[in-house]
């Protein structure tokens, strides 16, 4: 065998390991989190479950889909602060510009919602490619420490799945609606 196609073998290889050990850390932990959206002036049509049963067109023939009337906010509050590395929304129908900002220690209001939640601020994604069926992918430079996201949006988007996908190792544990509410009333 060949120097020149050992090297190249071994180069493939190289390439096949980072790639799995790439994906194989990649962890969506959207279906740990506590979803709320805006509610009020903030008609939509949908559920919530939706946005986190891994159904999207492509890999489902009736997937189901959330949609604002003109614009709202999602919330995804999770039990423990992550690593995260990207959102990622399956968009149809509607293009629409999208802010996805994380926050450390930032807690739902009493009524499901926050504009401006407490805690920090520790990243702020925006996208204004109006782009349709398709994912749209929000990459901090780095992972970032967050425990709170929040993805506001213009324009009525159809939203198939959320994805937050991170690199830590640890398992997230999921939390009910029922822990989240009791902490508002001891």
């Amino acid at each position: 065998m060949s120097v020149k196609r050992i090297v190249w073998i071994g180069g493939f290889c190289l390439v096949l390991a980072v790639t799995g050990v790439v994906l194989t850390s990649a962890r969506n932990v959207a279906p740990d989190a506590v979803t709320k959206a805006t509610e009020g002036y903030n008609v939509y049509r949908g559920e919530l479950a939706y946005l986190t049963d891994g159904k999207y067109p492509g890999n489902s023939d009736n997937p189901g889909v959330f949609q604002w009337e003109n614009k709202g906010i999602l919330v995804f509050e999770l039990p423990e602060p992550v690593a995260i590395a990207e959102v990622r929304i399956y968009v149809g129908e509607n293009p629409a510009s999208f802010i996805v900002t994380l926050f450390l220690g930032a807690k739902l209001g009493a009524d499901g919602q926050s504009r401006d939640p407490e805690g920090e601020q520790k990243g702020c994604i925006e996208n204004y490619d109006f782009v349709t069926h398709q994912w749209v992918s929000f990459r901090p430079d780095a992972p970032v420490i967050a425990d709170y996201v929040q993805i506001e949006t213009i324009g009525g988007p159809e939203i198939y799945e959320v994805e937050i996908l991170t690199e830590d190792g640890n398992a997230v544990q999921p939390s009910s609606w029922g822990f989240i509410k009791s902490r508002f009333f001891h």
